[in-house]
């Protein structure tokens, strides 16, 4: 970062979660400690910000960041009726406000897992619930472990799309991805270009390519964020956008 360079500010959304008795806004540091890394600070977004205070505070942020989370998307968002046991209404909402004011207003956003999936889906996408029963599926599911080694490892391999974003910055046509996750793109929206995708056809990386930076990823790259080559250059090229933003 130059001298005279103010430090990009990220906000983060928040996601709802019950502890005992209370009801709580909640980041995976993880996620925290990724921005960090690359000179970031972050800012929370609570569920409770209404239209006008969030269009304030989005005007004044350089990116925002959609994290992974254990809740879905309401399957009512893309017109399916199956049920789903863990839900966040307040997340989805808000979301879908920063998905359309990123679009409108070339604000940098950064999708991962849920944040893949809720950004597709906010764009007019559909979803997989259970990406494992699919004919010819491989493993998506996050481990049964307790060890961050383990559950964060890579497990298998993506295709890359040879014109993409994501192949231009890594130079290569393969990468291994770690996986935790039971919901999938089921149809791509309408613009969105694909940007990596599994052997079992999965749609694992897009990005909307008019975009200053509108790019998500299914896998989690917030996991070693610094050492990981990979994580290395998603955060990086994300907190470069977001520091052109600034300047702009």
């Amino acid at each position: 970062m130059e001298a005279n360079q103010k430090q990009a500010l990220i906000g983060v959304i928040c996601c709802h979660k019950q502890q005992d008795a209370y009801q709580i806004q909640s980041v995976n540091e993880f996620y925290l400690n990724a921005l960090a890394a690359y000179g970031a600070g972050a800012i929370l977004l609570p569920h409770h910000l209404g239209a006008s205070a969030l269009n304030r505070v989005l005007s004044q942020l350089d990116g925002v960041l959609l994290t992974g989370s254990h809740s879905n998307v309401d399957p009512q968002l893309y017109a399916a009726s199956h049920h789903e046991p863990r839900l966040d209404p307040g997340r989805d909402r808000l979301a879908f406000a920063i998905v359309d004011y990123s679009r409108q207003q070339g604000l940098p956003v950064f999708g991962i897992c849920r944040g893949f999936q809720e950004m597709n889906v906010a764009l007019g996408g559909s979803l997989h619930h259970q990406v494992y029963l699919r004919e010819g599926a491989i493993e998506h599911r996050e481990p049964e472990t307790k060890d961050f080694a383990v559950k964060y490892a890579s497990q298998h391999p993506l295709k890359l799309n040879p014109q993409g974003k994501l192949a231009q910055w890594l130079d290569t046509e393969q990468i291994e991805v770690n996986s935790l996750h039971n919901q999938g793109i089921d149809q791509l929206a309408e613009g969105l270009q694909l940007e990596a995708i599994a052997e079992d056809g999965l749609i694992e990386a897009y990005c909307l390519a008019e975009h200053p930076f509108f790019y998500a990823v299914q896998w989690h790259p917030e996991w070693q964020a610094a050492q990981n080559p990979l994580s290395q250059v998603l955060f990086s090229q994300f907190v470069a956008a977001a520091e052109r933003h600034q300047q702009a």
